[in-house]
């Protein structure tokens, strides 16, 4: 009886052995059909076995048509978003005259310029293996030494060691172009920058937004310290010796730029931190290259025209922004059939994993109401995004308890959904980014807050400027 019974418990723990390998194939052919569903392109519906359970299959639906739907808002907010563009345009050309006049930065070949300007706007931003734009490459004069780079493939081998590096250094060698090519600025102050200093060159130049004009006078933080390149101050002589060797300098970055592997990017604060310094880059290489506008709706065009070529591929400001830097990037298969192949392709190569809202406070494209230029490393790259929020918010937010008003700049209002649901708790959360002080008044102004017209927006001015 006792060898029966050790017979029949070895039996029963065979069935349970039996009945956990069973269960163990099936979760594997359950998580397999699971991976497959969560990986296949969008618009494609999933191919689902029947074994699954029938909540399990509901949900795999009802996510697949969210991912569609997803994909199309994210479309819509793009176009969304350069509506704006031109709602700002059109109310800053009917409210101010142009601020600018005069002839634009001759860097570029006039014959180039005015083929581009008329074919910029209807031509692809994104195409494999173009070289550098005609109008760079025809007023750059050619290095031997560069020349001799490109034959042995140093120059490509330099380009694939760091892509940040490369970034970093050409929005340093345009800081300092620009300096050098404002009137204002001091030989001392271009040579500093041109010495790969962080701090910008102080400057007599207190407040950047007119918040302490119309608001009452107040610390506004390191912007203050900022150095202006304004229109009326920038010398279009580019032909001295320093603004040349400035130039040749630029030509053999971007040539390091258009070699670079961007296999090198390999974390996110890597991408990030790169494609910021690269769209900065990208907007003062267009003032460079088209000149500085003569009206807000030149600025958008310029938007759309300024180029650089990134590792073989030409990308236009307002990809790197809309396409790379704030959209999410969900699958690097298939997109929606509405998105154009060049900003389809853009999104698939270069997406960032998750979006970072912080770029707002990054991103200038040379106009009066953007923030202030700065090299973004990637080991510090959240860092800086957050004293660039502190430090914009400090400067830009005008505030006054005596008035009980406060005012907010539009660019705020135009990305209100990336930091809040709604304008009151944009508000609130304005008060928690603010120093100490300043944001004690804010708080109180919120407390002893009326009516709708306590609160202004500020018009966005598209005027040219930069904060170095």
């Amino acid at each position: 009886s006792r060898r029966s019974s050790i017979r029949e418990r070895k039996m029963a723990l065979q069935q349970d052995v039996d009945k956990l390998q069973k269960k163990l194939r099936h979760e594997e052919n359950v998580h397999r059909a699971l991976e497959r569903a969560f990986t296949r392109p969008l618009g494609a519906l999933p191919r689902l076995p029947s074994y699954l359970p029938p909540y399990t299959l509901e949900l795999l639906a009802e996510v697949a048509v969210l991912e569609e739907e997803v994909v199309r808002l994210e479309e819509k907010v793009v176009r969304f978003r350069q509506g704006l563009y031109q709602e700002a345009v059109y109310t800053s050309s009917s409210k101010r005259p142009a601020a600018v006049d005069g002839d634009p930065i001759q860097l570029a070949d006039p014959a180039s310029k005015a083929r581009d300007e008329g074919q910029a706007s209807t031509t692809s931003c994104l195409r494999n293996k173009r070289p550098n734009s005609p109008a760079v490459e025809s007023k750059l004069s050619a290095d031997p030494k560069l020349q001799a780079g490109r034959r042995n493939g140093s120059l490509q081998d330099e380009a694939a060691s760091n892509p940040n590096r490369i970034s970093e250094t050409i929005l340093k060698c345009l800081m300092n172009i620009f300096l050098r090519m404002s009137r204002s600025s001091s030989s001392s102050a271009a040579e500093s920058l041109q010495q790969h200093s962080r701090t910008p060159p102080s400057a007599d130049f207190k407040d950047p937004y007119g918040i302490c004009s119309r608001f009452g006078a107040r610390d506004i933080g390191p912007y203050k310290h900022s150095f202006a390149v304004e229109a009326a101050s920038v010398n279009r002589n580019l032909k001295t010796n320093n603004h040349a060797f400035l130039v040749q300098r630029l030509k053999q970055l971007l040539e390091k730029l258009a070699a670079v592997e961007l296999k090198g990017l390999t974390t996110h604060q890597d991408k990030l931190a790169f494609w910021i310094n690269v769209y900065n880059s990208c907007m003062m290489k267009g003032f460079l290259e088209f000149g500085i506008p003569d009206s807000p709706a030149m600025v958008v065009s310029l938007m759309q025209k300024a180029t650089v070529n990134v590792g073989g591929h030409v990308l236009n400001s307002v990809t790197i922004e809309h396409f790379i830097l704030r959209l999410p990037y969900h699958s690097k298969y298939t997109f929606s059939k509405g998105m154009k192949s060049d900003e389809t392709t853009a999104r698939s190569l270069f997406g960032l994993e998750f979006s970072e809202p912080l770029v707002t406070f990054a991103l200038s494209c040379g106009s009066w109401s953007s923030p202030a230029v700065r090299v973004y490393t990637a080991s510090l790259v959240e860092k800086e995004l957050e004293a660039a929020k502190r430090n914009y918010l400090q400067a830009a937010i005008g505030i006054s308890t005596e008035r009980n008003l406060l005012a907010i700049p539009k660019l705020l209002d135009w990305y209100l959904l990336d930091f809040a649901k709604d304008m009151e708790s944009l508000l609130d959360w304005i008060c928690l980014q603010l120093p100490c002080e300043v944001g004690k008044e804010a708080m109180k102004w919120l407390e002893a807050r009326r009516d709708e017209q306590s609160l202004q927006i500020m018009p966005y001015d598209f005027s040219f400027r930069y904060l170095l």
